[in-house]
């Protein structure tokens, strides 16, 4: 439904209930008309007080809190790092911080502060303080393995490689389950799954990225993506879920943004760390119109699919973009207009699937999904051999011979 169809209904409906309220003799089709014609008037008003609500989300005294992506809860903090080396620290890195936490009961309602020191520096109470003994990076973030990227060549990793085989067929039959029974759509997704940016060259290429659009995926009724989005939660060490719609698109900021008011910086929804899984859900796409806003987050989310790379504005025409490292998988009916490395058009195995019963399954076996989660976390970060130049010019001779015979 358009949103000039959505306004006509609106008014048509206004009149008809006036009219009900006169003669009291309106039958059964027409109140069901009225009925949906006040739901759809009903959704563009949600719509217009959703944008003003995002609008005005920053007019608090202590707007500091700065999540990234809106399901984000918990507790944010400001370390202060003293005497260790930062410089090897960069955007989007996850690092662990060892340190004393200061938490100092303030009254905000009498605190007087101006916009930039509560921006910046808002009281411990709300936001904690860490003085910090040790910061290490991190390569992953499993509880379930060891946090030292060093150990992952040594063999306390042997009993996950001893087992990889009979893993990979679990989890490639537990994918097939969320996609219809789809065994090729399976195996790209396994791929997508451990896939990761190991390279960049010339500015102008990067290696390892495997971005994947599903088409002909069901309704949004079905719950096909949340059975999708379920697993991938329990498997990955982090994972996201963004409904493309129009208006998501319209009031959503991505891109982190410079606040010279405030005198910081304003965290955009695509500012995400090293390895998040995105998914991005196009089956609630429906008609209508983006305003300029919504076209700057359509360019920024192909922007980070085909370079991983982020835009950072700091106004005045001035970007700095850094490098990211996002796994992206698209569901929808069509073709996505984001950019992937492969399109894959889903072929249903199976008919009436029940994918409530398999998101309680996904939810119910915990040993399964730890096996999952150890398998993708050491064959992401694992060191492999360097193909020798031999075995790479064999290679090529190989893909060149099967190209030219298929």
């Amino acid at each position: 439904t358009t949103s000039r169809d959505v306004t006509t209904t609106s008014r048509d409906v206004t009149t008809q209930n006036n009219v009900v309220e006169m003669s009291k003799k309106r039958g059964a089709e027409e109140a069901d008309r009225m009925d949906t014609g006040d739901d759809e008037a009903k959704k563009v008003k949600s719509d217009e007080n959703v944008e003003k609500t995002a609008e005005e989300k920053d007019s608090s005294p202590f707007q500091g809190l700065n999540m990234v992506l809106p399901t984000d809860s918990g507790v944010c903090c400001i370390p202060l790092i003293y005497t260790q080396d930062t410089s090897p620290f960069k955007i989007n890195d996850i690092i662990e911080i060892t340190g004393i936490l200061e938490r100092i009961e303030v009254d905000t309602t009498t605190c007087e502060m101006d916009e930039e020191e509560s921006a910046r520096f808002p009281p411990s109470s709300i936001v904690p303080r860490v003085h910090c003994v040790e910061v290490r990076l991190r390569t992953h973030i499993n509880p379930l393995l060891s946090t030292d990227p060093l150990e992952f060549n040594l063999p306390t990793v042997s009993g996950v490689l001893s087992t990889a085989l009979s893993v990979r067929s679990e989890l490639i039959t537990m994918l097939k389950k969320c996609v219809s029974g789809d065994p090729l759509a399976a195996e790209y997704l396994l791929l997508h799954l451990l896939s990761h940016v190991y390279g960049r060259k010339d500015e102008v290429m990067t290696l390892g990225k495997f971005a994947v659009n599903l088409t002909k995926c069901p309704p949004k009724e079905t719950k096909f993506v949340e059975c999708l989005s379920t697993l991938f939660s329990n498997i990955c060490e982090k994972s996201f879920v963004f409904p493309l719609t129009i208006t998501n698109f319209n009031i959503s900021t991505m891109l982190p943004k410079k606040d010279y008011k405030a005198n910081r910086l304003k965290s955009g929804l695509l500012q995400l760390p090293k390895g998040m899984q995105v998914i991005l859900d196009e089956t609630v796409l429906e008609p209508g119109q983006l305003k300029p806003n919504g076209v700057e987050n359509l360019k920024s989310l192909g922007n980070l699919i085909s370079w991983q790379n982020l835009a950072y504005d700091f106004g005045f025409s001035y970007n700095i973009e850094f490098e990211c490292d996002a796994k992206v998988l698209i569901l929808g009916e069509g073709k996505s207009l984001l950019p992937s490395e492969v399109v894959v058009p889903l072929k249903a195995m199976q008919d009436n699937i029940d994918y409530q019963e398999i998101i309680s399954e996904i939810q119910s076996d915990r040993n399964l999904m730890d096996r999952f989660r150890r398998y993708l976390t050491v064959l992401r970060h694992i060191q492999y051999d360097q193909v020798s130049e031999e075995k790479q010019k064999k290679i090529e001779q190989d893909y060149v011979a099967e190209r030219k015979s298929n």
